[in-house]
């Protein structure tokens, strides 16, 4: 590759990896076009998307981003996958991917800008996604506020069946 083509492909995908937090770096090695082609499709109906880069290229780039640490990640035929907002979804998928391609290999990655390996990122993975973490958080602050109001509402209701009992406990002796 002639030297100012590579300078406009670096400079091209730094601005497509300036504004994405999170990367992961997935080997290909072994997987064919078609293979290659419906792991794409795949991801992309997740809105993920996956890019095969030139490892010294992409080394590149991912410096001047400032992402250190990604090109020990770079060793053979390289691919980055990015995409939706969030990391764990899309380890999620990647994840999947890879027990339908057994040639496919997780490398590791880098997400809001800490470098993970791929055990770190299998259990990424694992993790419920943003949207339910958020759900879970807010449930559990709920749940005390919610266990107070019924000891009250309980407490209250003991209070208005006691003075009903008293009421009619007047009303039958007359008073």
């Amino acid at each position: 590759m002639a030297n100012e083509l590579k300078q406009l492909v670096v400079k091209e995908m730094v601005g497509r990896y300036r504004n994405v937090n999170s990367f992961l770096v997935i080997g290909y090695q072994g997987i064919n076009a078609l293979e290659f082609g419906q792991l794409r499709r795949d991801l992309s109906k997740k809105k993920v998307g996956v890019e095969i880069v030139k490892n010294s290229l992409a080394s590149i780039a991912f410096k001047e981003v400032g992402i250190a640490g990604i090109e020990n990640l770079l060793k053979g035929p390289s691919a980055i996958v990015t995409g939706g907002e969030d990391a764990a979804v899309m380890a999620k998928e990647v994840i999947e991917s890879s027990k339908k391609i057994l040639t496919f290999s997780l490398r590791g990655g880098v997400v809001d800008g800490v470098l993970l390996s791929s055990d770190d990122i299998k259990n990424l993975a694992k993790l419920p996604s943003m949207p339910t973490l958020r759900t879970q958080i807010v449930s559990s602050i709920n749940a005390p506020i919610v266990g107070v109001v019924c000891a009250f509402n309980s407490v209250l209701r003991s209070l208005a069946t006691v003075l009903q009992a008293v009421k009619d406990q007047k009303e039958k002796s007359g008073g």
